[in-house]
């Protein structure tokens, strides 16, 4: 029966707590629990914690771009950058380069999804563009490909 199947775990890199509670709660208010595990993490530090453990690992990131760091650039394109760097080491690691990876954010311009899209993310959307139910959707069929 459904309690047999095993979970797909989804990790959503945010550093804004609203968002991530929000994200995770998507999945709850539309029955997906049994489907999804949601675990979240507000910076990349933690979320490598979390990608690096076998037992932990997601399936999918959801992965915000702009991500400030405490002490740091935080500048626009720093910030970019730093994601941009973050999927590239996940895409390039053998052990991670199966993790479906989706940028969630609020950034719309083209150049920015074509930098993320060359390094081989599996979806670029934009936060408030789509209704809850799509983003459930989206998650789906990223995931039936596989099956």
């Amino acid at each position: 029966m459904e309690k047999d199947k095993k979970k797909i775990k989804i990790l959503l890199i945010d550093n804004d707590e609203m968002m991530r509670i929000y994200f995770r709660d998507i999945f709850w208010i539309h029955g997906r629990s049994n489907t999804y595990e949601i675990s979240m993490a507000s910076s990349f530090l933690e979320a490598e914690k979390i990608i690096n453990d076998k037992d932990t690992r997601p399936d999918t990131i959801f992965l915000d771009v702009m991500m400030p760091v405490p002490g740091e650039n935080n500048s626009p394109d720093m910030q970019i950058q730093r994601t941009l760097s973050f999927v590239e080491k996940v895409k390039k690691n053998k052990d991670l380069f199966s993790i479906k990876i989706i940028i969630y954010s609020g950034q719309k311009e083209k150049s920015i999804k074509n930098a993320f899209h060359k390094l081989g993310v599996d979806g670029y959307l934009i936060k408030g563009e789509l209704m809850p139910k799509e983003i459930i959707a989206f998650t789906d069929k990223i995931h039936e490909q596989n099956n």
